[in-house]
């Protein structure tokens, strides 16, 4: 049975959600959204858990993890989310497996998860995704250049998992705190990128309306 290591980067300071409250720490239904993520992960066999997060808000984190059933590490993170999650990785045990997760991400399923872990047997990089469903157009100065054709676009969540060897060369080879997310770092690692179906209720949380759908979401499900 393969080992797996869970990286949540919780370091950003939450500036599209206008709260002096970084998001991670709202709560939702009794639980902050941070405990909700990690609580998603609870029936895996983790070999760590490793959280990223600021200097301001180790002490809070610290605080929540407390209340978690498996042992989670808390470091901190970097000036970017790539940033965030290299430290993170660096201060994992071995494993074979790292799936990397968004801290606002709450709603994720265990059945997603354990569908990203079971393609790591296959792939060295799966994500999950699902259908981009507005129009997309590129622009530039204000001004509509190109659209883009949907047919060809997915909409990129977490877990993310990956082959942790291939992981750590691809952050020794090609690794830049641009990155968005570290599907595009192995991408630049000329690694194929494997996409299963992801869910449509597995929102990050981003603004305060957000908030009232992970509730209700929660509440029945």
């Amino acid at each position: 049975m393969k080992t797996i290591n869970l990286i949540v980067p919780a370091a950003g300071k939450s500036i599209r959600f206008e709260s002096s409250i970084p998001k991670q720490f709202h709560i939702v239904n009794g639980k902050t959204i941070l405990e909700h993520s990690l609580l998603a992960f609870s029936d895996i066999t983790l070999e760590s858990c490793v959280i990223a997060t600021s200097k301001e808000s180790i002490e809070k984190v610290k605080d929540i993890v407390a209340k978690i059933p498996f042992s989670v590490k808390v470091v901190l993170g970097g000036k970017t989310r790539a940033e965030s999650v290299r430290e993170a990785f660096f201060a994992t045990k071995q494993a074979d497996i790292t799936l990397i997760h968004d801290a606002a991400r709450l709603c994720v399923s265990k059945q997603l998860i354990n569908q990203i872990v079971q393609a790591c047997d296959e792939y060295d990089a799966v994500i999950p995704a699902i259908p981009v469903t507005d129009t997309i157009k590129k622009v530039e100065k204000d001004r509509v250049i190109q659209t883009l054709s949907r047919s060809d676009l997915v909409a990129v969540q977490t877990p993310q998992g990956f082959t942790s060897n291939v992981l750590r060369k691809a952050y020794e080879a090609c690794f830049s705190d641009t990155i968005t997310d570290e599907a595009s770092l192995i991408e630049h690692a000329g690694i194929p990128v494997h996409i299963i179906k992801g869910e449509t209720h597995n929102i990050k949380v981003t603004n305060p309306i957000d908030l009232e759908y992970v509730r209700r979401y929660l509440s029945n499900n």
